[in-house]
């Protein structure tokens, strides 16, 4: 109901302003047309989902979520984030290294990052046990989610 309320002030607010913007004459008339069927459309929107046989509601997902658009965002941003690692790692600690990176679609928060280390790099053949927990210490620090360096 809050949402209903708040649509139709904004309509109103905005068809107001636009009344005083608009000019006069043929194109005045037209946006303050639209202005007006924007509010009516507003208005009869908990008819409509009453006429869907959803019941009578007032509050609506009219435009929904784009779950494709959200999953080749999180997509983009997770490869993003791969391409920083592994220059980070290889810049910071001299490694060469496979990283995935696993986001929330929701609100692209960090999940997971995982690092499989291929390459020691100038670290030689010694014991690598401490360097894969620094790794993983910073990187827990600079991302705040779970982190599996292996």
């Amino acid at each position: 109901m809050k949402a209903y309320i708040l649509s139709i002030a904004g309509v109103i607010l905005i068809s107001t302003l636009v009344s005083v913007i608009a000019p006069s004459g043929k194109m005045g008339k037209f946006v303050k047309g639209i202005s007006k069927l924007f509010l009516v459309v507003i208005l009869i929107s908990p008819f409509a989902s009453w006429m869907n046989g959803e019941g009578f509601s007032f509050e609506t997902d009219a435009l929904g979520r784009d779950e494709r658009y959200l999953s080749a965002c999180t997509s983009l941003l997770s490869r993003r984030d791969e391409a920083e690692i592994a220059a980070y790692l290889s810049a910071e600690y001299g490694i060469m290294g496979d990283v995935v990176v696993s986001r929330n679609s929701d609100d692209f928060s960090y999940e997971k990052i995982s690092v499989r280390v291929t390459d020691f790099g100038i670290n030689g053949e010694g014991p690598h046990i401490d360097i894969l927990s620094k790794i993983g210490e910073s990187l827990k620090e600079r991302y705040g989610c779970r982190v599996e360096v292996s």
